[in-house]
């Protein structure tokens, strides 16, 4: 018998075949709920305000970089609307 019909019909009993049902929702739980929560490291504590601070900054200048691309660009526009009557 050739390989791609051993695995074709292996394939065609893998189709048959159902998987058994199996409920770990409990375990899972269980183990997720298991442990008291850890403080965090002074380290753990620098790297989170770190990361807070950065995002709290990183917003209002991400918003001041759009403004400032948009009005810088406004001439530049007005300057090809002007001249694409040439491009036509």
């Amino acid at each position: 018998m050739k390989w791609d019909q051993k695995i074709e019909r292996l394939a065609a009993q893998a189709r048959r075949e159902s998987p058994p049902r199996v409920d770990v929702t409990c375990r899972v739980l269980g183990a997720l709920t298991a442990g008291p929560a850890e403080p965090l490291t002074v380290t753990e504590r620098l790297w989170l305000c770190l990361a807070a601070a950065s995002s709290a900054i990183a917003v209002p200048v991400a918003a001041a970089a759009v403004l400032l691309y948009t009005r810088s660009a406004q001439p530049l526009h007005e300057i090809a609307e002007a001249i694409s009557w040439a491009i036509q």
